[in-house]
């Protein structure tokens, strides 16, 4: 039954993003580029970098080389790096499917786990992550499978090691997966204190092995991309609505206004209760009654993962970036994780309820169900009809990128989207100066977009990461070349 759920599943996301799918985020770029610059030349290199930068391309860095990687494999074997992104999205949305179905199949029922993978890809930040050309589906497949290892395979110290590595490699919030490993591994109360340690120290080597040899390879290059400040970050209470929006619309879907909120509360109080009691019922039992052992086993790894997943975003967000979002994509996995315990807890009681009770909780299922679809399937429509992100028809229809492709040939090219030029006009475009250096080195831009035989390709949708385009050429006192509805060429 799981191969018959992960070929559902897998059709299904193959549906959902075919053209003008799958979308393309603004990170997509440096992920296909990634993975052509490694099948090409055995580097990583995003095919964008700072204006100042003499080689239009720069070291990968701002994300791990996990998904790019991946990209590659199907690449290498003859795809285009969309089509190779897209088949790495499909194989890793199946595994998700097998991989919940087996690990909760196997602590309560086949059929709660038919419902745990219903559950996940109803989910609309689930399938929205599965839309377009993103880190997450790899990484969500990474974290149930570790999941699984930890759960079903204790013993197996390496395997929990290549497991853990391979997530964080994929994404660097995948850090909760070794801490996960390696807490599991120190709790595990069948050895003595002193092996407890060994045996967290031969789980925690490979991940650890991973990171360092990233984190000194992206310390050596020299023209690294997107490198993050360290600092202090406050100003959370655009986070934290953020934060309690996202988590509203996954339990109260469809529902409108200060409505949503208050019932999302209410019904997230009742999922936290229910989790408490069958920790509580299945701990007291777990060595008298296998089946109470396997759920408490189940639970204390996935609630390990998620609070660990949990503290590296928030840790993230205070240390490294004060704009990360607190959105569906930054929560489609720790929500994965909460939907696998609600749906072993409910499978444990199940038999425990009398009739008006099942009644009640499949009335409460369907309901959410039925409204999870509504939202997922206007979202895969929208998908499949317009496209999403610069999938998206506007940007496939720019007359500004038609410009670029018909007579951007001969210059360098500058942009406040250079994730949009190498999308649909294939070409590489050097990111504009941001706020801070504009007031700085303006003198030293307009001497390099000089050099360069340069231009400025400009688009009206405005990017939170550099100066708006127009300020900037009224600044240097620059020509327009060019001006559409969408945006405008400028040049020296």
């Amino acid at each position: 039954m799981g191969g018959v759920l992960a070929a559902v599943v897998a059709l299904l996301i193959l549906f959902v993003t075919r053209s003008p799918g799958p979308g393309l985020d603004p990170d997509g770029m440096a992920y296909l580029g990634a993975a052509q610059s490694l099948v090409r030349s055995g580097t990583l290199r995003v095919p964008t970098g700072e204006w100042s930068n003499p080689d239009s391309t720069s070291a990968l860095s701002f994300w791990p080389p996990g998904y790019p990687a991946a990209i590659a494999i199907p690449v290498v074997a003859g795809l285009a790096p969309v089509q190779g992104a897209r088949f790495v999205n499909v194989v890793a949305a199946a595994l998700t499917a097998a991989t919940i179905f087996f690990i909760i199949t196997a602590a309560t029922s086949g059929p709660a786990g038919i419902t745990a993978v219903l559950v996940t890809f109803v989910t609309a930040a689930v399938l929205d992550v599965h839309l377009s050309i993103l880190s997450e589906p790899l990484f969500i497949a990474c974290l149930t499978l570790t999941v699984a290892a930890m759960v079903y395979a204790r013993d197996r110290l390496w395997l929990l090691g290549i497991l853990a590595a391979a997530t964080v490699m994929v994404r660097y919030a995948g850090a909760c997966a070794p801490m996960a490993v390696v807490a599991w591994t120190l709790l595990d109360s069948r050895f003595a204190v002193g092996r407890r340690i060994q045996r967290a120290v031969v789980v925690a080597l490979l991940p650890a092995l991973a990171i360092i040899a990233w984190v000194v390879r992206t310390a050596l290059a020299t023209d690294r991309h997107g490198t993050p400040h360290i600092a202090i970050y406050g100003h959370w209470d655009f986070t934290l609505r953020q934060w309690g929006e996202t988590l509203s619309q996954w339990l109260m879907p469809l529902v409108p206004g200060v409505v949503q909120y208050w019932l999302a509360a209410a019904f997230g109080m009742v999922l936290v209760l229910l989790l408490f009691a069958t920790v509580r019922d299945t701990a007291s039992s777990r060595l008298r009654q296998a089946p109470a052992a396997r759920v408490a086993t189940m639970l204390g790894v996935v609630s390990l993962m998620a609070f660990f997943y949990l503290a590296v975003i928030c840790v993230s967000r205070l240390l490294v970036g004060g704009t990360i979002p607190f959105d569906w994509r930054i929560m489609a996995p720790l929500i994965v994780l909460l939907e696998i315990m609600t749906v072993v807890s409910v499978a444990h009681w199940w038999r425990a309820y009398h009739r008006p009770l099942q009644v009640c909780i499949l009335l409460v299922a369907l309901t959410w169900g039925a409204a999870s679809a509504v939202l997922t399937s206007n979202d895969a429509i929208e998908a499949v009809t317009n496209g999403s992100d610069f999938a998206a028809s506007q940007w496939r229809e720019s007359p500004s990128l038609a410009w670029v492709r018909e007579r951007g040939k001969g210059y360098a090219l500058y942009s406040n989207w250079p994730s949009a030029i190498y999308f649909h006009a294939h070409r590489i475009a050097r990111e504009l100066p941001d706020s801070d250096e504009v007031r700085h080195e303006l003198s030293d831009f307009a001497k390099v977009l000089r050099a360069s035989n340069g231009i400025i390709v400009g688009f009206k949708e405005r990017s939170p990461d550099v100066v708006a385009p127009d300020s900037l050429a009224k600044l240097l006192g620059l020509r327009t070349l060019a001006r559409f509805p969408d945006g405008t060429v400028w040049g020296i």
